[in-house]
């Protein structure tokens, strides 16, 4: 309860002053502008704006997620049960993903984008009785897609956006661990532990947003849908469809700074296929069948941006911390406890 009651104080503290366009004076034509704070939608939302047209833009991003516990349905399960329930038990897991993006505005209508990470992913699991610690470090997927305006009069603007995602990540990741002791060179590594998914990816997408003088409000909607089944094991396995939702809202502190709230919500479906390494039973994030579920978070952030006439007039810098409100799991897995995402963006022409 208390959880849920965050959101809705956090979205009323900031929505409000947005909401409410100055009932004290006449109502006036207001222009949406990229050129503010606001403009940016929070970290954890990709292609949220179109570029100008020859506008270039370079960014990075940081994400830490760190996971705790494991998860069935919308409760926690304690150690004593997982440990009943499996040979294994995942105590902790934390993810940190290096993201390089580029956008590129063809004209006033369309974008172009692409990107591309490097995760690092460390975990700690009860196996055979001691704590045993993981890590995998590789590159992961590339996608690259295109937006293009649907609506762009007075406040308010919508574009779809369209992409593909290409298969560069590990989708099978190995450790030496207390299993493999008969194969020297280490033992896959549960799903949850694979920055890639091994098959190529469709992606579809609609984004919206409002402007008036004191802030932005946005929404958007992505979907990725998996084709084909990649070469981990005997026959492979294809990754379960995605799904993302993202609501928004961030008021100007001052020309330069913004901060902003709202509500993250993600679907996954099962993995189809397998890889026949992994032991079912032995570990939560080895039955890919039954790894479906959803989530809801909300996210947190401040946006600063660098005014013109400055050593650093076109830099962008942002922050956002990201917490769990809802978990609802087909079978058991890890449970988000907090994120953390860090980014940096610098324009160039126009």
């Amino acid at each position: 309860m208390v959880r849920r009651s965050l959101i809705a104080v956090a979205l009323v503290a900031i929505a409000a002053p947005v909401a409410a366009q100055s009932s004290m004076q006449e109502p006036v034509e207001w222009t949406w502008s990229a050129d503010r704070p606001d403009s940016e939608a929070p970290l954890g939302v990709f292609g949220a704006r179109t570029m100008e047209a020859g506008e270039f833009r370079i960014g990075y991003r940081y994400y830490q997620t760190h996971w705790q516990g494991v998860w069935f349905g919308r409760d926690s399960l304690d150690l004593a049960t997982t440990l009943q329930l499996y040979d294994d038990a995942p105590l902790t897991r934390s993810d940190v993903r290096h993201q390089a993006s580029v956008t590129y505005g063809v004209s006033s209508a369309l974008t172009l984008m692409a990107r591309a990470e490097f995760a690092v992913m460390e975990r700690e699991t009860i196996a055979n009785g001691s704590l045993l610690r993981t890590t995998a470090q590789e590159i992961g997927d590339v996608e690259v897609g295109a937006l293009y305006n649907v609506h762009n009069e007075g406040a308010y603007r919508m574009h779809v956006q369209a992409g593909a995602v290409i298969p560069t990540g590990a989708s099978t990741t190995f450790a030496d661990t207390t299993r493999a002791q008969s194969t020297p060179a280490g033992v896959p590594l549960p799903y949850d532990m694979r920055p890639g998914g091994g098959v190529f990816g469709a992606l579809l997408g609609i984004t919206g947003s409002a402007q008036n003088d004191v802030g932005t409000i946005g929404a958007q909607f992505r979907m990725r849908t998996n084709f084909g089944s990649n070469s981990a094991g005997t026959n492979g396995f294809t990754p379960g469809d995605e799904y993302e939702a993202n609501g928004w809202v961030s008021y100007n502190v001052s020309h330069a700074v913004s901060v902003g709230t709202g509500v993250r919500w993600q679907m996954w479906g099962n993995i189809t296929g397998a890889d026949d390494r992994l032991k079912t039973s032995g570990d939560p994030h080895n039955q890919g069948g039954l790894l479906s579920g959803q989530r809801a978070m909300m996210p947190v952030g401040v946006n600063f941006l660098f005014p013109e006439g400055s050593n650093f007039a076109g830099h962008r810098f942002s922050l956002e911390g990201v917490y769990s409100l809802h978990t609802d799991y087909e079978g058991p897995q890890m449970g988000l406890d907090w994120g953390l995402n860090v980014g940096w963006s610098m324009g160039v022409g126009r």
